[in-house]
């Protein structure tokens, strides 16, 4: 893996990890973590934090075997009752999430499957903050073996770790013949956002192209509007930027991203 270091790498072998080894993070990839988590708190407005040896967070969900040893966490906090930053939150904790791919760990989005009253206490939100949502963080199970494999062993996990959507399904609401004439930047940005994690695998982001103005839009599927829906479209939206290579998004359903 040393020789892949760029986030679409991370992209093309990050899958959603639930068993971990009980092996602490080394202290150095933890100060790694955080100098990553101050720039992106810098930059996004956000608090997202590491937490660290606080299995009791898990304790249920490690006991009915949907985590094993799960222990440690991204706390997504920031704004009470606000979208943008909720969306924001999904966009940058993913970065996180693909860096901390690159360091060889593991990790898995969690929305239910945790104590969340457990875990705002070990996480500071004071009363202006709330905490989202969380990430598992930790060496996968056997994760010696599993950091020694290959890239392209990595890569072919991912690819047959879970069903994805098709092409034809994300870009549901263009006609065939727009799908076919879109630049190859744009259906580079959809097979990175296939890959993006989503809450219950419902991927519930749509993109289309616009041939007048030349930029992609994304919107969350009416039909699959749920609580986490605007946390999954920051995180859809980050693959996507990877995976076109250039240009930047604007914030909100339904908002555009302009390539550079």
């Amino acid at each position: 893996m040393m020789e892949h270091t760029q986030l679409i790498d991370a992209i093309d072998i990050r899958t959603s990890i639930r068993a971990y080894d009980p092996d602490e993070i080394a202290e150095d990839q933890a100060r790694q973590l955080r100098m990553t988590l101050d720039a992106i708190n810098m930059l996004s407005g956000l608090d997202i934090q590491l937490v660290l040896d606080q299995p009791k967070v898990f304790a249920d969900a490690n006991a009915s075997g949907h985590f094993t040893n799960a222990a440690n966490y991204l706390a997504l906090v920031g704004p009470k009752d606000n979208d943008e930053a909720r969306e924001k939150a999904g966009f940058y904790a993913e970065r996180v999430v693909l860096a901390a791919t690159l360091y060889g760990l593991g990790t898995c989005w969690v929305g239910g499957s945790w104590n969340r009253e457990e875990a705002a206490r070990h996480c500071q939100t004071g009363r202006s903050k709330e905490l989202y949502m969380g990430v598992v963080i930790g060496h996968p199970e056997h994760h010696l073996t599993y950091t020694s494999k290959k890239f392209e062993e990595l890569a072919e996990i991912q690819r047959t770790h879970r069903e994805s959507k098709s092409y034809e399904a994300f870009t549901r609401t263009m006609s065939a013949e727009a799908r076919e004439a879109a630049p190859d930047w744009f259906k580079a940005g959809v097979e990175a956002a296939r890959k993006a994690p989503s809450a219950r695998n419902g991927q519930p982001i749509l993109f289309s192209w616009d041939p007048q103005t030349g930029t992609a839009i994304a919107q969350i599927d009416p039909e699959l509007n749920g609580p986490t829906a605007t946390n999954d479209l920051g995180i859809a939206k980050l693959h996507f930027q990877i995976g076109a290579g250039s240009g930047e998004w604007g914030w909100g359903n339904g908002a555009m991203f302009i390539k550079q």
